[in-house]
């Protein structure tokens, strides 16, 4: 039934709802997975600075046998965090503009409160792009530590 020809008390309850929802979303736009990509970030940028103040100690680009590969592993490794980070704020972005319009729908009378639920859920599924690039970068920081340790086993001998 339209929003309009709700009873009083179920058109609170739907708008209590329709405004958690909202908070939640928009909670998810501003703050989606930030110790994730903190840790990634602060890890592959971390190799990368490593790598390079090794090499300018070094006084080499190479000053062991892996170390242009293990730079080119962490820095692909911030790329990939940052290529996440877009992922998952353009997801929660369409997330929170899908609730939005179908609200103002709802609002308007244009749909009932079962389409308004059954679309939000539709959109809602899992969406696999952002735990790829997350794993990708880790893997690329896992791939450049083994590079470093047995570049590092093989130089000592």
């Amino acid at each position: 039934m339209p929003l309009s020809q709700e009873a009083p008390e179920l058109r609170e309850a739907h708008v209590g709802y329709v405004n958690t929802r909202w908070k939640q979303l928009h909670d998810m736009v501003n703050g989606s997975s930030k110790d994730i990509v903190t840790y990634l970030m602060v890890t592959n940028s971390g190799g990368a600075v490593a790598v390079l103040t090794f090499m300018g100690a070094m006084k080499t680009l190479t000053p062991i046998s892996g170390a242009i590969s293990m730079l080119a592993f962490f820095l692909v490794g911030v790329v990939l965090v940052g290529i996440g980070r877009a992922v998952a704020y353009y997801r929660a972005y369409w997330l929170f503009s899908g609730w939005r319009s179908d609200v103002s729908k709802y609002y308007a009378d244009g749909i009932e409160w079962n389409a308004l639920i059954r679309e939000d859920e539709g959109r809602a599924g899992y969406f696999l792009w952002i735990d790829v690039l997350a794993w990708l970068s880790f893997f690329c920081f896992l791939v450049a530590l083994v590079i470093g340790f047995v570049s590092i086993s093989c130089a000592k001998g």
